[in-house]
């Protein structure tokens, strides 16, 4: 009888012992589980305040970007075209027979500036550039750089445009306003040519040029790379709107930078 009881006192706290490490096992796991959640809620809310931050930098290098555009748009265009208002104004004369042509003259010059202004203008808010789209966006860049006289440039629109969401939009448009300025600085390219392609929910994006190009492989090496700063930005904003993002150069033969990115309806 007394081994029995034995028996059964043994049984019970083995039991006991078994449910309080499964006790301390669910706990245990409960545990863990709620610190990698919250662990994850706090990643994503890092990530998405660090893309929050990341679109507000862009804004502002946008912003920056175009104020210096229209700077240098103002004093090399629109205040050519003032200067030469003013000049057939002050050679008016009342009493000429050609005055009604010089003064239909300048009304047209000052058209042009006024319409000049406003294309200029349309490019500094981002609400603006997020109602225009990535074609008349890229349209309105190569325009720019055509009226300097240094480069020529072609757009090539494959597919149906689909629109971009607007944040995405934004940080893309970046992107290319800095491959743009790296062709400006570095590549001493007399063509632009961009291909924007939209197929099977996927937006492409080529940039390329004919300027002196560099080698990939030594891109450490090269002064003007030396610390990859404009491509490594274009990289980190790429990965940040999920757009695979790759470049490939020859010295001598050019640079084309390839972006394609997914569509979501």
């Amino acid at each position: 009888m007394g081994s029995t009881d034995n028996d059964i006192y043994i049984m019970i706290i083995t039991v006991t012992v078994v449910l309080l490490l499964l006790l301390i096992f669910i706990v245990s796991f409960l545990f863990i589980y709620r610190s990698r959640q919250v662990r994850h809620l706090l990643e994503i809310e890092s990530v998405r305040e660090k893309y929050m931050q990341e679109i507000l930098k862009t804004e502002l290098e946008i912003k920056e970007q175009t104020m210096k555009n229209i700077s240098e748009e103002i004093h090399d265009n629109v205040g050519q075209i003032l200067s030469l208002v003013v000049l057939n104004l002050s050679q008016i004369d009342p009493n000429d027979s050609d005055a009604a042509v010089k003064i239909e003259r300048g009304t047209r010059l000052v058209q042009k500036a006024i319409g000049d202004l406003r294309n200029l203008s349309k490019t500094l808010n981002s609400d603006n550039i997020a109602s225009l789209g990535l074609m008349a966006i890229i349209k309105s860049e190569l325009e720019m750089l055509e009226k300097t006289g240094r480069y020529k440039t072609a757009l090539t629109l494959s597919g149906e445009e689909k629109r971009v969401d607007g944040n995405k939009e934004l940080v893309l448009y970046r992107i290319i306003q800095e491959s743009l300025n790296n062709i400006i600085k570095h590549a001493r390219a007399q063509c632009i040519n961009v291909f924007l392609g939209f197929d099977n929910n996927k937006l492409l994006l080529e940039i390329s040029d004919d300027g002196t190009g560099f080698d990939i492989n030594n891109i450490e090496t090269k002064s003007i790379y030396k610390n990859g700063s404009g491509i490594n930005n274009m990289k980190k904003r790429a990965g940040l709107i999920g757009l695979s993002f790759s470049i490939k150069s020859t010295s001598a033969e050019g640079t084309t930078i390839s972006m394609t990115m997914p569509l979501t309806d």
